[in-house]
């Protein structure tokens, strides 16, 4: 017998576009004011907080907790089996804190947390936990030292 889930309320500040495209399913909990693409599937169970932005063709299976003001971009997938089809048992949660962009065809596996004010490149892999505050791109995921140019000395630190 198919698990019951209990349906999921999405508030009135939160837009869904082509909502009839998208499939939520039960048991979720959608922030306010946000703001989710088409093809967009977030699966049961997953946590959305507030203001939080999701590009079209998502994939967000259960066990995602995405907190406040986070970009999520178009096509990006997250993933909650490592060695699948591993089953329940086998799955482990991904948590983005808060402030996090992730760029657009990226792709984050199992078991990761990526801090506070994150940023993921478009196309990234991201295959362990992204400290705050940190730039990633590539496959697999690698930190860009920002080059901060100095105005007064007309050098690059």
């Amino acid at each position: 017998m198919p698990k019951q889930y209990q349906s999921t309320s999405i508030p009135n500040s939160t837009k869904i576009w082509n909502h009839h495209l998208c499939n939520i399913y039960g048991n979720c909990k959608i922030g306010e004011e946000c703001n989710i693409g088409t093809f967009v599937e977030i699966g049961p169970g997953v946590v959305i907080g507030n203001r939080v932005r999701i590009g079209a063709h998502c994939f967000i299976p259960e066990g995602v907790t995405i907190e406040d003001d986070c970009f999520i971009g178009p096509g990006v997938i997250f993933t909650n089996d490592r060695y699948p089809p591993g089953g329940k048992d086998a799955w482990r949660p991904i948590f983005v804190r808060k402030r996090v962009s992730i760029g657009a065809g990226s792709i984050i596996l199992p078991g990761v947390e990526i801090g506070e004010g994150a940023m993921i490149g478009a196309g990234t892999v991201v295959t362990r936990n992204i400290p705050a505050g940190w730039r990633v791109v590539g496959n697999p995921a690698r930190r860009i030292l920002k080059k901060i140019f100095n105005c007064e000395k007309g050098e690059i630190k």
